[in-house]
């Protein structure tokens, strides 16, 4: 019975590179078909109206919101973690009564 000689470091490193190779091209594929199944979803809700878009204050980010039964929004932006706060004070909601009237905030006339 005759033994294979063992691999030197250069062909197992070379057969490593391969493999590296074949496996990046592999991933680089299923993220290809992602992106594309990603984006087919993505324009069918927007043509139904199931998608809100809002874009984070802080740093700008477009988040898209699929409005679909079972699927809750968590309320902050995936990008900076930024927390939406639909409880948002408005000027209506203000309470002047204990903080002044509008008139005491707007800018003095020259």
């Amino acid at each position: 019975m005759s033994r294979k000689p063992k691999p030197t470091i250069r062909q197992i490193e070379a057969r490593l590179d391969e493999m590296t190779q074949s496996v990046n091209q592999y991933i680089g594929m299923l993220i290809g078909e992602l992106d594309k199944h990603n984006t087919l979803i993505l324009k069918m809700l927007q043509r139904e109206g199931l998608i809100d878009e809002k874009e984070c204050p802080k740093c700008e980010g477009i988040i898209r919101t699929p409005l679909l039964d079972g699927l809750e929004d968590n309320g902050d932006c995936p990008y900076c973690g930024y927390v939406f706060d639909d409880e948002q004070t408005t000027l209506e909601d203000y309470d002047f009564s204990t903080n002044g009237t509008l008139s005491d905030y707007a800018p003095e006339e020259e």
